[in-house]
């Protein structure tokens, strides 16, 4: 059920001449470089290495790990859109200083996940679809864009811009890239102007880090190397083994076995050196804790298992503790930050009884990490300490407090700037942000809310995400959903066969009365699509050029290297066609000003896209100056690091780590600020006994939209799971494979059971964002007031027992991935 081979006994090997692209992974944020083989089907190279692309010897087997071979998942037939087929292998590239040849489970079934008519990616979205008669039919470009122009100018004319509402991916990587994204945001920003816009995981249109902002660090400053370097790495609400798994592996545990001394001590002389130490801050025992243990040993290895939304208090308190024990960085504190006494009288003014009481975490423990983050290693030196966080502190309790806090225990120990130290992202998706200004404030509108479940707008495009399961508060959203798009299905039934004309009035019609138009762009018919009247086909990674950064800045270009299936288009070119049917709508009827606004879209290539989008990452982290795709394929997956400083000898120069200058930071002050009163209700009813967290797991990514379509991963995970302390399963007589509805007044969601001591009693931990269980549909509607970020991961419920599905249980497997 979960096999990773698709009945093949042997895969084809690239011939000599076999086309060779460069590529970067399209999931997560490390960017694992690959290399693309494509040769025409029915051909394929020897055995011998001069026979072959790989010059490797495949007479004799190859060994598990340092071995050049080929998995069935590495391997696929495409069809062109000219019917000729080839084959294409998807390599991990030895030459990526990234992964070293590495991969996840994730990025080594990419050839999965290529268009194939005779695979399960068959049903990708391949030519526009229109609702007609309760279906969704397919359409012409022309036919469908011309509908969308048109209620999209008569809402805006009608309405103003914030009758327009978006949920876009904002992100690199596979779906995104800065090609992608300056686009989307030259539409919706410089053509339409709205502010009813918000990014692919959250309501609004907001930084998950506004609070590093603005103390004047950027997301991610270090390199991967700091990892290498670090004498203390801290992980804070990251599972960094199953999340960033190829970063943790080739970077966190060389350091933490042992096998980096020899590079601190040629990079870093004249210091003591020692393996590094780790420390990870998770309410919940994850594989990244087993590993670790297994690699540096127990005593290098500290669990703050804290409990749900206290991150805060514990971080403050750690503070303190260094603080008043002096290992902070004095001379870092005059030289390079404002604020400090702000932050001093709020910070460290935390409780070190309330803190434990809180926290659920032990005086000792909390002072052996202070001692790990900022006691000296000699009279002479102070300890490099790496600290790294991620959505479990992102989507906590107080989304800019917990940022603040993290950020001020940083500053306060001097750990920014300097080879081995650091506080950032680990992140999500890779990194390709660019676009205009956008034109809301800040905190920026609750899009969710007001948009669509207040009525504010009249028309909703969504790319790229799906947020009836996506967003938070998800059930609710959903109902809204359906209630509003159904008025629009009515008009469009009653005007079945009608003129466009006709058609648009009576959508207009239904939109003054509640109605809402829905526009989704993806590239498979998730569930959203299924709420939609026009569903627009985008290509995907492979099949375009697109450029993104990862986790420490590298700069890479994903080359096209296969058709998209049918007619499916990049979302620039979909979002530029929109653009000119509104620009030709404009001019026909004389209005200029109008006209202008959607002007400027006339690319022909992506590398025209990436060329505009410079400007909007002029002089941020991301920032790529000249930079050409011609540099970027000579600088193939190694890329450059931004900011790029200069183009020197035709290639671009990068910035390993930043403010290794005399860059100034603000302290942020922070201080614990209880529950919301949505979680205090949840808190006082004794229905709803179990804190709920929620994240992911290895082998799948986000929504699982890839993965649907992956036998190896949808066999592991049919249903989603939820993880139940063996105490808590007993008084709830329920056993590993049962079936259990979880449910409170924001909604309920059905899960498998998982039986292990991951978490405390109380506490239990699901999948979230699986397309037959979203966790979301528990989530309280609550959002930080400062950065309109939701507390994602904290939400009570009650558990009942619905049954077993014997055959699910008789297949899977039950086995912790939490013990060393």
């Amino acid at each position: 059920m979960s096999t990773i081979s698709h009945g093949e006994d042997r895969v084809p090997v690239p011939p000599t001449d076999a086309q060779q692209f460069t590529t970067v992974c399209s999931y997560c944020i490390v960017g694992c470089g690959y290399n693309v083989y494509k040769w025409p089907l029915g051909k394929e190279g020897g055995p011998q290495p001069h026979q072959n692309a790989l010059h490797t010897d495949f007479t004799k087997q190859q060994p598990e790990r340092t071995g050049t071979w080929i998995s069935p998942a590495m391997h696929n037939v495409i069809t062109e859109r000219n019917g000729q087929k080839f084959n294409v292998v998807v390599l991990p590239d030895r030459e990526c200083v990234v992964n070293k040849g590495n991969h996840s489970v994730r990025g080594g079934t990419h050839a999965d996940v290529l268009y194939a008519p005779d695979r399960p990616t068959a049903d990708r979205l391949a030519a526009p679809l229109l609702y007609r008669g309760g279906h969704q039919l397919p359409t012409t470009w022309d036919d469908a864009l011309m509908l969308g122009a048109k209620i999209i100018k008569a809402s805006l004319d009608k309405w103003g811009p914030d009758a327009i509402a978006m949920k876009f991916f904002d992100h690199g990587g596979g779906g995104g890239g800065f090609e992608n994204n300056w686009a989307v945001g030259k539409f919706f920003f410089t053509g339409i102007g709205t502010q009813m816009a918000s990014i692919h995981n959250r309501p609004a249109y907001n930084s998950e880090v506004f609070a590093s902002g603005d103390a004047g660090i950027a997301p991610l400053p270090s390199a991967y190397l700091d990892a290498e370097l670090a004498d203390t790495i801290v992980l804070i609400g990251a599972n960094s083994y199953e999340t960033q798994s190829v970063y943790f592996l080739e970077h966190m545990v060389p350091n933490l076995s042992g096998g980096t001394l020899a590079q601190k001590h040629e990079l870093l002389p004249g210091e003591p050196h020692a393996a590094g130490k780790i420390i990870i801050v998770d309410p919940r025992r994850t594989a990244t804790v087993a590993v670790a243990e297994a690699v540096a040993g127990k005593q290098n290895v500290l669990h703050l298992q804290l409990n749900n939304g206290t991150d805060i208090a514990l971080l403050n308190s750690l503070s303190r503790l260094i603080y008043e024990q002096g290992w902070h960085d004095s001379a870092f504190i005059e030289q390079r930050t404002e604020n400090f006494e702000a932050c001093k009288a709020k910070n460290l003014a935390q409780d070190l009884d309330e803190a434990i009481r809180l926290t659920g975490i032990s005086k000792d423990q909390i002072m052996t990490a202070a001692e790990w983050i900022a006691k000296p290693k000699s009279a002479t030196h102070r300890r490099r300490t790496l600290v790294l966080y991620e959505k479990g502190l992102i989507w906590g309790l107080k989304n800019y407090e917990n940022v603040a806090s993290v950020v001020d225990l940083a500053l306060l120990t001097g750990n920014l700037g300097k080879p081995g130290t650091g506080c950032g992202r680990l992140g999500g998706h890779q990194e390709g942000y660019s676009r205009p200004s956008y034109p809301g404030k800040r905190p920026p509108v609750n899009v969710d809310e007001v948009a669509i479940k207040g009525g504010a707008s009249k028309v909703f495009w969504v790319a790229g995400c799906n947020p009836v399961g996506g967003t938070l508060n998800a059930q609710q959203f959903r109902l809204a959903l359906a209630r509003r798009t159904a008025l629009v299905n009515q008009a469009l039934d009653a005007t079945s066969g009608g003129t466009l004309e006709e058609r648009v009035q009576a959508i207009l019609g239904a939109l003054e009365q509640g109605g809402l138009f829905l526009i989704v762009q993806d590239i498979y018919p998730i569930e959203t699509a299924r709420y939609a009247h026009l569903v627009l086909p985008a290509a995907q990674w492979g099949e375009m050029n697109l450029t993104s950064i990862n986790g420490e800045r590298r700069l890479r270009l994903y080359q096209k290297f296969m058709d998209a299936p049918g007619v499916a288009e990049p979302d620039w070119k979909i979002m530029a066609m929109m653009a000119q049917k509104l620009q030709a709508l404009y001019q026909a009827e004389g209005n200029a000003e109008k006209a202008a606004q959607f002007s400027g879209f006339d690319w022909h290539t992506d590398e025209e896209v990436f060329r505009a989008a410079a400007a909007g990452v002029n002089g941020a982290q991301e920032d790529y100056g000249e930079t050409t795709y011609a540099m970027l394929a000579q600088l193939r997956t190694n890329g450059v690091q931004t900011p790029v400083k200069e183009i020197k000898n035709g290639l671009p120069v990068g910035t390993t780590r930043l403010f290794e200058d005399a860059s100034r930071f603000t302290f942020i002050p922070a201080s614990w600020p209880g529950f919301p009163p949505q979680l205090q209700r949840l808190m006082s009813d004794s229905r709803y006994p179990f804190w709920v967290n929620n994240g992911r797991s290895n082998h799948g990514w986000q929504t699982l939209y890839d993965d649907l379509r992956k036998p190896y991963v949808i066999g592991r995970e049919p249903l989603p799971h939820v993880e139940i302390h063996p105490q808590d399963a007993t008084t709830l007589g329920v056993e590993n494979g049962d079936l259990v509805e979880l449910f409170n007044p924001y909604g309920t969601v059905t899960a498998l059971v998982v039986v292990i001591e991951s978490n405390r009693p109380g506490h239990v931990f699901m999948l979230f964002e699986h397309p037959k269980g979203w966790a979301n549909s528990l989530t309280t509607d609550y959002v930080d007031p400062d950065t309109t970020i939701p507390y994602y991961k904290g939400s009570k419920a009650g558990i009942r027992k619905i049954g077993t599905l014997p055959e699910l249980k008789e297949q899977l497997t039950f086995i912790p991935t939490n013990r060393t």
